[in-house]
């Protein structure tokens, strides 16, 4: 914490994206929810204090369809994360430890997975499931598991041959033992880091799904989904179309200097140099 702590690039990003974050949570409990009712009157309003992004071209707050937009682009993105990483870590690290036929089959599978591009795993289950309700976030945890599951396996394998788990298997130890107390606290630095990487992708992919009118349905925001809807406004209101490309790019940004950070605070090599 400490190494991180004097990173101040890293800092920096963990302190925009908690700001960023906590905005979307609240600011719509603070009155800013109302983002489908329309007000002809208000096309295009002056930016002020009751509008502080302006309105859009049916006189709907933008500041309100931003702050909820990105509950959706980024809660949705975190929960794909979280279903990648959790289901990524259980299969990659059973993998690498058992070995044999197990490591095999995964290994194929997530070669396999791999070629397969995410939007046609998207559009199957959507279509399977409903379309434009959110399950897309399913089909963005399967695309990044593979990821997932190769960087875990290499870091269990690294593990998985060291003195102290051989120590622990001659005294009789269960696998589930020595992989809850062993395995998974020498790996958990690597976790944490490809969790935050993969949740940066995640939002990439979150928002042009939602460019390409894949994702969330209108009128609910999003805010790829909300590039799309405003582009013909480019020329005239390009704040329309610029304003969530800079908060897609600030999020990814950040989530991706909070990596770099992790990453140097949490190697090893770094740390017996210091």
């Amino acid at each position: 914490m400490k190494r991180f702590l004097h990173n101040r690039v890293a800092l920096a990003a963990l302190i925009i994206f908690t700001l960023l974050l906590l905005s979307c949570v609240v600011f719509p409990l603070l009155g800013y929810s109302d983002y489908e009712s329309l007000h002809l009157d208000q096309q295009y309003a002056p930016i002020s204090l009751q509008h502080p992004f302006s309105t859009d071209n049916l006189g709907r707050d933008f500041f309100t369809r931003m702050m909820v937009g990105g509950r959706y682009t980024l809660g949705l993105s975190l929960v794909s994360t979280v279903l990648a990483v959790l289901f990524g870590t259980v299969i990659g690290t059973l993998s690498a430890y058992k070995g044999g036929l197990l490591d095999r089959i995964v290994v194929s599978l997530c070669e396999a997975l791999s070629a397969v591009p995410y939007i046609l795993i998207v559009i199957i289950i959507e279509v399977a499931l409903g379309w434009g309700k959110g399950y897309f976030s399913l089909a963005i945890a399967i695309a990044r598991m593979p990821s997932v599951i190769q960087t875990i396996r290499a870091a269990v394998l690294s593990v998985r041959e060291k003195e102290f788990i051989s120590a622990a298997k001659v005294l009789g130890k269960s696998d589930w033992y020595i992989i809850t107390r062993h395995v998974m606290r020498n790996v958990y630095s690597t976790i944490l880091v490809q969790f935050c990487s993969t949740y940066g992708a995640s939002i990439v992919a979150c928002s042009v799904l939602g460019y390409l009118e894949i994702g969330i349905s209108s009128p609910v925001p999003e805010w790829g989904r909300m590039v799309a809807d405003y582009f013909h406004l480019i020329q005239s209101r390009g704040h329309l179309v610029s304003i969530p490309c800079l908060f897609i790019s600030v999020s990814v940004l950040c989530i991706t200097m909070i990596t770099n950070g992790l990453r140097d605070a949490l190697d090893p090599k770094e740390y017996q140099h210091e």
